[in-house]
């Protein structure tokens, strides 16, 4: 199928609206949750299998919440999610349904309680309609041995990026309006730039991980995947807060993340890693769609200050030996069916006894250094902007690479390189859409400092009301 740019345009499906514009809609009486969550359940009828997003449906389940939804904006009792559809990644338990984790190593996996955030989303009256596809064990390759390859909606020929593939669909093309992915090295982020939505992976500890399957302790996060700033900003209150089963879950804030996203921006300052290895590796119209963006954000008021990052050319390799190491804790049983695994994550986990006690000892060591620099770049400064992604979606393939623009790299070295770093520092990132190239989303990241998600939510909102980027859809029908 031939993908070309598609102009915003206004949808009176409610299937393409977002959280904040359905809980506008059932607050003014004009829709209801069933009728929201009958419009996302055609929408996955019309889209599956083709998109591949989907691994657990559970539709009569989503159904019979919404009908006590209803009800409760009849009495007066809405909570604050009360009806809004939602997928959860499934690596994230749910009590009596199947948790696979994407490996036929957990096929017949039924979780007995439910994860932290999971709890938290079903408590705020939110409506879980799937269990979406994941790399396997948030680790493995966009080809799934078990479950097949995720299909991007702008180009059914090119991946969603991953971990959180299937989150990464869903939300594209209007099977639900919000997701829960994780991110341990981009898995939040890489699929929000790939497909054109808002994803923020908060600071380290923020959203508790308790019931989440792991991959690296110190490396792992929560967070929401959305169509725009405000949505994530409406996910991440409900997630967010202490947990006494996770130790590294940071206290509530003062005040909510919502309550940012119409602050003034202008007089803000944005730090800039210009030509350092934050945009080494992209593509030269990827690079010149990042400048217009840059200019775009400027309009508004803000400036741009160059700054270095002089030893983030080493965070990556840190990164993946911190997560190989905790990966081989974490996962050690798994090599007994490593032959039923796919070939990308059986490669990372076979790799990973490689690691030496000292090498992981070492990698750990540099984490501070990284912080401490990154500290630095942005004193005087609200945050820090890169480029979402230095190339385009690669085409599906066990073994894929990207285009950088007359060269070809492994794709994880594309599309780690921007993010990676910032699970090393646990700094939040948000990436959200800026352009289009080729047919594709472009996107920006911009990264605050530990428990400052806030003045993201104020830029990115503010940028998002100024621009239509985020406005923009793959085109009907998702895939060929």
């Amino acid at each position: 199928m031939s993908v070309t740019e598609s102009a915003p345009t206004q949808s009176t499906d409610l299937a393409d609206a977002t959280a904040a514009e359905l809980l506008d809609r059932f607050a003014a009486g004009t829709a209801t949750p069933t009728q929201a969550t009958r419009a996302c359940l055609a929408r996955i009828e019309a889209t599956e299998p083709a998109v591949n997003a989907i691994i657990t449906p559970l539709a009569e389940r989503a159904l019979a919440q919404a009908a006590e939804s209803d009800a409760r904006w009849s009495a007066g009792t809405a909570r604050p999610l009360e009806g809004v559809p939602y997928g959860l990644k499934d690596i994230v338990a749910t009590e009596g349904i199947g948790t696979t984790g994407g490996s036929a190593l957990y096929a017949g996996h039924v979780p007995t309680t439910d994860a932290v955030l999971a709890a938290r989303l079903a408590e705020a009256g939110g409506v879980l309609l799937a269990k979406l596809a994941t790399f396997e064990f948030a680790c493995g390759g966009a080809v799934n041995k078990t479950f097949g390859p995720t299909r991007n909606p702008w180009d059914p020929r090119r991946t969603t990026g991953g971990s959180s593939s299937g989150s990464g669909a869903a939300v594209a093309v209007g099977q639900v309006p919000l997701a829960i992915g994780t991110d341990t090295g981009g898995s939040i982020r890489i699929p929000a730039a790939f497909c054109g939505l808002t994803g923020i992976k908060p600071t380290y500890g923020r959203v508790p991980r308790h019931g989440v399957m792991g991959l690296s302790w110190t490396m792992d996060h929560a967070g929401p995947m959305a169509r725009s700033v405000a949505d994530c900003a409406l996910m991440l209150d409900v997630i967010a807060g202490p947990d006494p089963l996770d130790p590294t879950a940071l206290p509530a804030e003062a005040a909510p993340f919502v309550a940012a996203l119409d602050r003034d921006v202008a007089g803000m300052r944005v730090a800039r890693a210009r030509g350092g290895y934050l945009e080494s590796n992209m593509h030269p119209e990827v690079g010149a769609a990042y400048e217009t963006a840059l200019v775009e954000l400027a309009d508004l008021g803000v400036e741009i200050v160059d700054v270095e990052l002089p030893s983030f050319e080493m965070a990556p390799l840190t990164g993946w030996t911190i997560i190989y190491a905790e990966m081989l804790s974490l996962h050690s049983e798994h090599f007994d069916g490593i032959e039923d695994r796919d070939e990308m994550g059986a490669s990372l986990l076979g790799a990973a006894p490689f690691v030496s006690a000292s090498d992981y000892l070492r990698a750990l060591r540099l984490r501070p250094l990284f912080q401490r620099e990154l500290d630095a770049a942005m004193r005087g400064c609200d945050a820090l902007v890169t480029p979402g992604m230095t190339a385009l979606p690669p085409v599906i393939a066990p073994s894929m690479i990207s285009d950088v623009g007359g060269r070809h790299v492994p794709w994880l070295t594309a599309t780690c390189q921007t993010n990676a770093p910032f699970n090393l520092t646990g700094s939040p990132a948000l990436v959200l859409p800026s352009g289009m190239f080729e047919g594709m989303p472009l996107s920006l990241q911009l990264v605050g400092r530990p428990r400052d998600e806030a003045t993201l939510f104020t830029l990115g909102s503010a940028y998002q009301k100024a621009t239509e980027h985020h406005l923009r859809r793959p085109p009907m029908p998702a895939a060929a």
